[in-house]
């Protein structure tokens, strides 16, 4: 190999070392910057996380839109809350926030109704007495 490609090759590995100390402190700066990103973030307090209330009317007609069927040994009605696939029957997916705090446990009144989540698959109502309206 003649001297002047030798040296071209190492000019060559020279500049290449260059990029990539070059792209390793780019790098560095990066996670640098992520990490006083997340601590600033870990040491603010936490943001309202409010999602604006639907209107009850709006829930009520997505709810009054389900095929609801009665039960045979108690008083109240079950619709289904999820497709055979597992997905959100089309009805609910207006009203999704709803649902999802009523799969948390929680009673909630609508209308006439009081409504409640059962196996993640039912959707129950239940006659609300005249005096809880």
């Amino acid at each position: 190999m003649p001297p002047e490609d030798e040296a071209q090759l190492d000019a060559r590995l020279k500049e290449i070392d260059a990029k990539i100390a070059d792209l390793q402190s780019q790098r560095r700066q990066i996670v640098e910057a992520k990490v006083r990103l997340r601590r600033s973030i870990a040491s603010e307090p936490p943001a309202e996380h409010r999602q604006p209330e639907l209107d009850e009317r709006v829930i009520e007609k997505s709810l009054n839109m389900l095929e609801w069927n009665t039960f045979k040994k108690k008083e109240g009605e079950w619709a289904f809350l999820r497709t055979r696939d597992g997905d959100l029957v089309e009805d609910l997916k207006p009203i999704v926030d709803f649902i999802d705090q009523l799969r948390k446990g929680r009673r909630l009144n609508i209308g006439r109704y009081e409504y409640v989540a059962s196996e993640d698959k039912f959707l129950n109502r239940y006659p609300r007495s005249p005096d809880r309206s």
